[in-house]
């Protein structure tokens, strides 16, 4: 991701995935910052990490798209 994209430390940053059939998209604030065309599987399991650093998550919402 671009450093000019995500947010200073103490900040919340905004993080969108969609997944549609083996489609994801990912946005970052506002912007898409990967596309993925044959992610695999289309039925799975969502996990969130911090990559070895300390993160913290808000409002997550999960919604099954139709």
């Amino acid at each position: 991701m671009s450093s000019g994209r995500v947010r200073p430390a103490g900040e919340w940053n905004t993080i969108e995935i969609t997944a549609r059939g083996k489609a994801l998209t990912l946005w970052v604030n506002g912007a898409v910052t990967r596309e993925v065309k044959d992610g695999g599987h289309p039925r799975g399991l969502v996990g969130v990490e911090g990559e070895g650093f300390r993160i913290e998550f808000r409002n997550l919402k999960v919604k099954e798209l139709r």
